[in-house]
């Protein structure tokens, strides 16, 4: 046995105790937290679905505003996000198991979106192909992809029953409205370092009109959550006055929302200017990572049997 491994097996042994008391506490508790995709290797879901959703929305719009830099950032957003899959999977080989199952398994759905996406991006790209036929095809093929990616990072979540929080459809319409934003969001940065080759104007709008229906989307979604009740209620407490409040305003409402709100309206008063547009889009990227992380974090599984424990709090 090597150094390595013997100290691996060490650090194992050392930390077991910690977290079989944690499950423990899980256990006697009747709310009880999810702890597997955001906790230790599980956070690398929560960057995979960042770096997805961003990459997807980026590639529409690029494509959209033919911006080739657009375009190449969101490849490598994409590609980042697969790569965070697999991380997160420990053995990479195991995904082939995923794609196995497309017909009842949005994590599979996804996996096939990236690897759609990725072919078709690809063949985009080599020379004298994007204005053919063969460019016309695998651009489709591509579009498909995001769209795949766009629908399956929030599925992937609300078809979770245990959780209520998650179990709604207003998650993936979450997830597609921040991939929107988030890939406007990519394309304002890379304009900074790009070139202005973009339609800046036309993007703000966009970006500003992204902006204000997710502000709504996300309160509409904390006020159905929280008249639920019971565990999804638990869950908008601990993200308006709990544990998860803090990255919930500092992160979600402060940086992703008060941010750039307050520069676009700086802009309509003369604060113009690329850097300032780019400090916007960065704001809201960090904005989107919150959102998903405060959303995961805040996933909460309904009580076991029939424990009984404090009523979960309302927020009114």
């Amino acid at each position: 046995m090597t150094i390595s491994e013997t100290r691996s097996i060490s650090r194992q042994m050392t930390s077991q105790p910690d977290y079989l008391d944690l499950r423990r506490q899980d256990l006697n508790s009747t709310y009880r937290p999810q702890r597997e995709w955001i906790e230790g290797r599980g956070i690398l879901i929560v960057i995979a679905h960042f770096f997805a959703g961003i990459g997807a929305g980026a590639w529409i719009f690029s494509i959209l505003f033919d911006y080739r830099v657009g375009e190449i950032m969101a490849v490598v957003s994409i590609g980042l996000s697969g790569l965070a899959h697999l991380a997160f999977l420990g053995r990479w080989q195991r995904f082939l198991r995923i794609l196995a199952r497309p017909n009842s398994s949005w994590v599979s759905r996804g996996m096939w979106g990236t690897l759609l996406y990725g072919i078709g991006a690809l063949v985009y790209f080599l020379p004298g192909v994007r204005d053919t036929l063969m460019g016309s095809i695998s651009l489709g093929i591509s579009l498909f992809g995001v769209t795949l990616v766009l629908l399956c990072s929030g599925y992937v979540y609300s078809v979770s029953k245990a959780i209520p929080f998650w179990h709604t459809v207003l998650v993936p319409i979450l997830y597609i409205a921040y991939g929107l934003r988030g890939g406007v969001a990519l394309l304002l940065v890379a304009a900074v370092f790009g070139g202005s080759s973009l339609d800046i104007d036309t993007m703000e709008t966009i970006k500003l009109w992204v902006l204000a229906s997710t502000i709504v989307l996300i309160l509409f979604y904390l006020i159905i959550a929280n008249r639920s009740g019971g565990a999804a209620s638990y869950s908008v407490h601990e993200l308006v006055a709990g544990r998860i409040s803090v990255a919930f305003y500092g992160g979600t409402i402060g940086i992703g929302i008060l941010v750039p709100l307050a520069l676009a309206i700086g802009r309509e008063f003369g604060l113009a200017g690329m850097l300032t547009l780019g400090i916007i889009g960065f704001a809201s990227l960090i904005g989107d990572f919150y959102v998903k992380y405060c959303v995961v974090k805040a996933g909460t599984y309904v009580p076991l049997g029939d424990a009984v424990g404090p009523v979960s709090p309302k927020i009114v």
